[in-house]
C-alpha cells in the first residue's frame, strides 16, 4: 500500500457523516438525547448543532417574553413566554419561566435575560434561558437608584470578536451622559465577570438630556437610542466600544422628533413613521436607509384612556423577520402580527393587560 493510499484512507475516516443530514433528520435525532446532555455538551459541539439545539429544541422557538408586575411591588414581576413560529406560520403557546430573579427584564440576547435585581439595589441579574443557571452581577459604580426608574437605558450585547458579552449602562451624570460596561464571560454553567470601567459617552444627546431609555439592540452587537431628534439617532458599536450618530432617512416630510418608532426587523435597523391615521412607512437600514413598505391599518381603542383611532406600538420582528408584532395601548390591549409577505395583520389570541410588558429576542449575527 502506497503513502498516497494511506493518506486517502484516513481523510475517509475522517469524514462526519451528520454533516450530509438534513436538518430536520438531525433534529429528529438529537431530541431523543436527554435535556441536560443538550444544553451542557452537545450544544457547543459546532455552529449548526448550536443553532439547532438552541433554537429548535431547548428554546422551542419562543419569541415573545411577557411581564406582569406583582400589585404588592410594582418591581417584581410574574414572567411568561409566548408566540412560536416556524418559517411563515404563528401559533401562541404559554410558559411560566421559573427565574430565580423576578424584577424587570432590561434586556435579552440570544439566550440571556439581563434583569433589574428588586431585592439588591443597584445589581442586575443575568439569566441564561437554556441552562437555567443565572447570577447576580457586580454593582455598578453610578447613582441611578437601582436601574428602577427612566433615567438610565441598559443593553446586553454579544461582541463576538471577543467571544464575550458585554452589559452597556448609559445614564445620566453630572453634566453629560456617561456610560460603563461590564464584560461578560458565559461558560457551560456559570457567568465570570470583570469590574464596570467607564468609557467616553456621547456628546450628542438630542432632547434626552435628563433621562434616557433602554436601546434597540440589532445583530446583538449594535446598540440604539432614540433621543427624540429630528435628524439623528445615537447608536453604540459594541464591540469597539464607540458612540456615533445615525443620521434619519431622507424624506419629502420632515421628521418631527418623538413622533416615530424604532425597532429591529429581520437583523436590522428599522424606523416606523405614520405618515397618517391609517398608514404607517417601514424604512430599514442597510448601507443607507430604504423604505420597506407601507402598512395601512386602522386600529379602533375603546377605552377610557383612548377614544377614536389609535396606532399600534411596534414591539419587534419576530426571529426571521416575517412578522412584526404590534401592540394596541390603553386599558384594552392587544397584540397583533403583521405579515410581510401577505401584507395582513391579524390579532393574536394572547390576553394581555395595560400593565403587563413585551419583549422580543435580538439574536447576535454570526453568533458562535
Amino acid at each position: 500500500m502506497t503513502m498516497e493510499t494511506k493518506i486517502v484512507i484516513r481523510r475517509k475516516k475522517r469524514v462526519n457523516y451528520f454533516d450530509f443530514l438534513p436538518d430536520d433528520i438531525l433534529f429528529n435525532i438529537l431530541v431523543l438525547i436527554p435535556t441536560e446532555l443538550l444544553r451542557l455538551k452537545l450544544k457547543y459541539v459546532c455552529k449548526r448543532w448550536f443553532n439547532l439545539i438552541s433554537n429548535r429544541i431547548l428554546f422551542d422557538l419562543a419569541s415573545l417574553i411577557i411581564q406582569r408586575p406583582i400589585r404588592e411591588n410594582r418591581h417584581i414581576y410574574e414572567t411568561r413566554r409566548e408566540v412560536n413560529e416556524k418559517k411563515l406560520k404563528l401559533w401562541t403557546t404559554v410558559q411560566d419561566l421559573n427565574i430565580p430573579c423576578r424584577g424587570r427584564i432590561r434586556s435579552w440576547c440570544n439566550e440571556l435575560l439581563l434583569i433589574t435585581d428588586p431585592h439588591n439595589l443597584g445589581a442586575l441579574y443575568i439569566f441564561n434561558v437554556n441552562t437555567q443557571d443565572g447570577s447576580t452581577l457586580p454593582p455598578c459604580s453610578s447613582s441611578c437608584k437601582g436601574h428602577f426608574g427612566c433615567k438610565c437605558g441598559i443593553g446586553l450585547a454579544f461582541d463576538k470578536i471577543k467571544g464575550s458579552y458585554k452589559v452597556v449602562h448609559v445614564y445620566v451624570g453630572l453634566h453629560w451622559i456617561e456610560c460603563e460596561i461590564l464584560v461578560l464571560e458565559c461558560k457551560l454553567s456559570s457567568f465570570n465577570c470583570s469590574k464596570w470601567e467607564k468609557i467616553s459617552g456621547p456628546s450628542y444627546m438630542g432632547q434626552r438630556r435628563y433621562y434616557w431609555d433602554d436601546p434597540i439592540s440589532v445583530e446583538g452587537r449594535f446598540l440604539h437610542w432614540d433621543v427624540h431628534s429630528a435628524e439623528f439617532i445615537v447608536s453604540m458599536d459594541v464591540a469597539e466600544e464607540r458612540f456615533f450618530q445615525t443620521r434619519l432617512p431622507e424624506y419629502s416630510n420632515s421628521f418631527k422628533s418623538n413622533e416615530y418608532f424604532l425597532t429591529e426587523i429581520g437583523g436590522r435597523l428599522s424606523l416606523l413613521l405614520p405618515v397618517s391615521g391609517s398608514q404607517v412607512d417601514i424604512w430599514i437600514l442597510k448601507t443607507t436607509w430604504e423604505k420597506l413598505q407601507s402598512i395601512r391599518y386602522i386600529c379602533y381603542v375603546s377605552s377610557s384612556i383612548h377614544s377614536g383611532i389609535v396606532l399600534p406600538d411596534p414591539i419587534g420582528s419576530l426571529r426571521n423577520g416575517s412578522n412584526i408584532i404590534f401592540r394596541k395601548t390603553g386599558s384594552d390591549s392587544a397584540l397583533y402580527a403583521y405579515s410581510f409577505q401577505f401584507k395582513h395583520m391579524k390579532q393574536l389570541e394572547i390576553g394581555i393587560q395595560a400593565n403587563e410588558r413585551c419583549l422580543v429576542q435580538s439574536m447576535a449575527k454570526d453568533f458562535l
